[in-house]
């Protein structure tokens, strides 16, 4: 299973917009979704945002990728954005909770 992290920072006065962004990206992955892990981290007193997921296979991260929900995410995203985001991936070693594997 795979996991990716996205990493960006937003303007300190985009803040507010991007945080609704995100709250709206978040309830339609909630929603059409169900089985994909979507966390969204905010540094503490920072504009950086981290977002991991988790999809079920590839056939879902596709879907994801191709949604207009995440088209829309995006294009509200890029403008509030220093520089760009950055995507790594990752391979879970370990966890204590079993949510976090399928």
């Amino acid at each position: 299973m795979k996991y990716t992290m996205a990493q960006y920072t937003v303007r300190p006065e985009k803040v507010g917009a991007v945080k609704n962004a995100i709250a709206e990206f978040v309830a339609q992955i909630r929603e059409h979704e169900p089985r994909t892990l979507y966390l969204v981290f905010r540094g503490n007193g920072q504009n950086t945002f981290v977002h991991w997921m988790r999809f079920e296979n590839e056939a879902a991260e596709r879907r994801h990728a191709q949604a207009r929900y995440n088209d829309r995410f995006v294009k509200r995203l890029l403008p509030n954005c220093i520089g760009k985001a950055t995507f790594s991936e990752y391979g879970l070693m370990a966890a204590t909770k079993q949510h976090w594997s399928l």
